[in-house]
């Protein structure tokens, strides 16, 4: 996956986390090192702004059920649920 093929899927993505349904927004990319990407967006309608950090391999590897499971699984711990 690349990220320009990424960016369209998260922004707008929703998702059920305790108990109401969140939609992520604005993803932003930033290059931490060679080898560190760090990945930022939006809980719509709340102050969040949960990031991520995955290798360039790690990413470039993953498929979209991969990476939408990981973005659950953050935007579910920023918002407070386990």
């Amino acid at each position: 996956m690349t990220i320009e093929q990424l960016a369209p899927l998260v922004n707008g993505y929703s998702l059920n986390a305790c108990g109401q349904t969140m939609v992520l927004d604005r993803l932003r990319v930033r290059r931490i090192s060679d080898r560190v990407l760090e990945f930022a967006f939006l809980i719509a309608g709340t102050d969040l702004v949960p990031r991520l950090r995955l290798t360039r391999e790690r990413f470039a590897s993953a498929s979209w059920d991969d990476l939408s499971r990981v973005f659950r699984h953050v935007a579910s711990r920023a918002a407070g649920c386990s």
